[in-house]
């Protein structure tokens, strides 16, 4: 009977580890799920908070081009602004990331490929601005302002997608909407210099 006892007693024994142990896998498989979703949009983030902040560091420089080649009144002062408004989204993604220890501003993952062929644009901009004057250079500049302020009002954009704290969705939103004004006005000064060339 004490043996009997003994048995049903670890019979009872297991099927409660067993319950608990099937308690516990469901729970764990309910986890990764969530988990998983949570760590790709944290990626996707982080990666377009690095690509544009790789722009910033690129843009905030731009007005010292003036330096060397001038241009008109308006020009100068979109340029000027181009170069301000990245070098202070620079700043604001800087002050983004020490508030939030997830958010990574060195997170490119850009495949070799991709890296050869920036390389390889870069060099080319870099030759046509150099070796351009006048209108021409000033049409050159923008071309180049329309590819990068679309690209960061973009980044920002996804960015703000992406993210989980209210604060940096507001802050990717402003940084998106700034960038996109750019764009609009650089678009509308390259039709106007595309007309005086015609």
């Amino acid at each position: 009977m004490k043996r009997l006892g003994g048995i049903l007693l670890s019979s009872a024994a297991m099927a409660m580890v067993c319950g608990c142990a099937n308690v516990q896998k469901t729970e764990t498989a309910a986890v990764p799920a969530a988990t998983s979703s949570d760590m790709r949009k944290l990626e996707t983030r982080n990666n377009a908070v690095s690509l544009l902040y790789d722009l910033t560091q690129d843009e905030k420089n731009l007005s010292k081009i003036l330096i060397i080649k001038g241009g008109s009144k308006e020009f100068e002062a979109l340029i000027k602004a181009i170069a301000q408004t990245t070098r202070d989204t620079g700043t604001r993604l800087e002050q983004l990331a020490v508030a939030d220890p997830q958010m990574k501003l060195h997170a490119l993952e850009l495949p070799a490929g991709e890296k050869a062929t920036r390389a390889a644009i870069a060099k080319t901009k870099e030759h046509e601005l150099l070796f351009s004057s006048g209108n021409n250079f000033q049409f050159n500049l923008l071309l180049t302002q329309v590819d990068a302020l679309s690209y960061g009002w973009h980044l920002a954009k996804i960015a703000g997608d992406n993210s989980q704290r209210p604060e940096e969705v507001r802050a990717f939103v402003e940084i998106s909407a700034a960038l996109a004004d750019l764009y609009q006005q650089d678009v509308e000064m390259l039709k106007a210099e595309a007309k005086k060339s015609r």
